[in-house]
């Protein structure tokens, strides 16, 4: 029988970044946090903001059950398709008054926002359902929602994020009261500047401290300052070492010794049963035939439409630019794998001139970039470089199966970012053993040290580019066998990553458990 050390425990668990157009990063360890949750026996309910009053008109002359019916489906479709960012129009990227007219649109908006802002939500005010209320619900077979098998109901606070953010921007920092009596922990996937009512247990994660570290981030520096120092009253979550010493160092004003690298010093249940560290699980999931029969993994070849052979490729398929372009023309074991958004800090644009040095699209080996572009100078300047280098693949946004294909079938994976709170790119490819070159940062470095990662992660700095070009034809040219041994390759892989899955897994149950306890 298995032990659930967190049976009958009722959590409630954030969704904000589970509410963004694309699922990434925290994303993935809300799902992860979830996961772990329910298979320890808890009950688990996610916290959403979104909300519908059904304002069309003669719904309110409907059943109530029938309203809620609607209310909730609304809530979940919410959910599937994401918050999105209001496109830039032709007029607004053309002419400096449009885009002036929007942006005092948006100063508009905040005024108002912030005049009707809740500044508590009372037990009353929020909206919850189980999921089991939802008779035969399509959302729920959902691939983007599949985290939903953990959950067992959501609760709706019309507006909380934005009354959170809104009151991180107020000198007073005063946090947003929510009544949350019936629950036994609320765990927030992001510092959020909220203050839980008539709740035992309130806990905080921390990924980092990028906003404050580095100023090209798109998040203002006194509102991300103002959510960490509302985590001061709750228990913490840090999802590095790293995490937790810079917290340390310059939110809680301890300074540790020069000498004491990061990676050696470690927080422990004992010294602070308040805070600890933990490290998620990787994040990609095998599908379930496999894991029960190890052995038809012959039968997990790559179906995805961004790999596809050459060969196999009509002519005129292959001659298409455009085509080419959102990735027709990637083989298996003959191209190098960025997985993650596109922004400044992820340093993108120092790969690609990394990997135009290396020739390697001469030899027939690709750059694949996944990430959705977006309407800023950065990724214009990736574009123009891209046009220029063929062998360089922008994919866009992938989903969860498109991602385990890019994974299995990738020579190696490359992450050259500037500052990571974690990396869960990294932790993926070295629990494959796949060839990884990541940069010299931290967090990366942590990383590396963890069980036999060393042999399989190589940190860079990335002040030299052909560094990085000669590391690209090292793995390259040492791993050309992988293409004649794709299947005996994706075998290996599988079976590793399944063995590490389970050890991050079981520490990830037992650090939660500690802390919720």
């Amino acid at each position: 029988m298995t032990v659930q050390p967190l049976q009958g425990r009722k959590i409630l668990v954030t969704a904000y970044d589970l509410e963004q157009s694309e699922h990434r990063g925290i994303a993935v360890y809300s799902k992860s946090l979830m996961r772990c949750l329910h298979e320890a026996g808890a009950e688990v309910w996610l916290l959403t903001e979104f909300f519908d009053k059904l304002s069309e008109k003669g719904l309110n002359r409907l059943p109530k059950s029938t309203k809620a019916m609607i209310h909730n489906a609304r809530i979940l479709n919410s959910l599937a398709l994401g918050r999105r960012e209001r496109p830039t129009t032709v007029l607004q990227r053309k002419f400096k008054l449009a885009r002036k007219a929007k942006q005092w649109g948006n100063y508009l908006r905040l005024i108002v926002n912030l005049l009707r802002r809740p500044r508590k939500y009372r037990a009353r005010d929020l909206n919850g359902f189980r999921l089991q209320e939802l008779y035969d619900n399509p959302y729920v077979r959902i691939e983007r929602l599949d985290y939903l098998e953990c959950v067992t109901g959501i609760v709706s606070a019309p507006e909380l994020y934005l009354a959170t953010q809104l009151a991180a921007q107020l000198p007073n920092l005063r946090p947003v009261c929510i009544d949350l009596r019936g629950f036994d922990a609320l765990v927030t996937t992001c510092p959020l500047n909220i203050k839980p009512r008539n709740l035992p247990t309130f806990v905080q994660t921390i990924h980092d401290l990028i906003p404050l570290e580095y100023v090209a981030h798109n998040e203002d520096p006194l509102m991300f300052s103002h959510r960490l120092q509302a985590c001061m009253p709750a228990r913490r979550l840090f999802v590095s070492q790293v995490t937790a010493n810079k917290y340390k160092a310059h939110i809680q004003n301890t300074h540790r010794s020069p000498q004491n690298h990061p990676t050696r010093q470690h927080i422990h249940q004992g010294d602070n049963p308040q805070e600890a560290v933990i490290i998620q699980s990787p994040s990609l999931h095998f599908p379930s035939w496999l894991t029960e029969d190890p052995d038809r993994i012959a039968d997990l070849k790559p179906v995805s439409h961004l790999l596809r052979d050459q060969s196999k490729t009509a002519p005129h398929q292959a001659n298409n630019k455009s085509k080419t372009r959102t990735g027709i023309s990637l083989t298996p074991f003959r191209y190098f794998l960025f997985n993650s958004s596109v922004e400044a800090r992820k340093n993108l644009l120092f790969l690609a001139k990394a990997y135009a040095e290396s020739n390697l699209s001469k030899k027939g080996i690709k750059l694949c970039v996944t990430g959705k572009l977006k309407q800023d100078d950065y990724s214009k300047a990736l574009e123009e470089v891209v046009a220029h280098e063929p062998g360089i693949i922008l994919t866009g946004y992938v989903d969860e199966s498109s991602k385990l294909d890019l994974y299995l079938n990738a020579l190696g994976l490359l992450s050259p970012s500037l500052v990571e709170g974690f990396g869960i790119p990294v932790l993926d490819s070295a629990c494959l053993g796949m060839p990884t070159i990541a940069s010299d940062c931290e967090s990366h470095l942590e990383i590396q040290g963890l069980h036999d990662f060393i042999e399989h992660v190589l940190c860079l700095d990335t002040l030299n580019s052909r560094e990085w070009a000669a590391a690209l034809n090292a793995v390259a040219g040492s791993n050309r066998h992988l293409a004649d041994q794709e299947t005996c390759t994706r075998r290996e892989r599988i079976g590793r990553y399944c063995q590490f899955q389970s050890k991050f897994t079981a520490q990830l149950q037992k650090d939660l458990t500690a802390i919720l306890k």
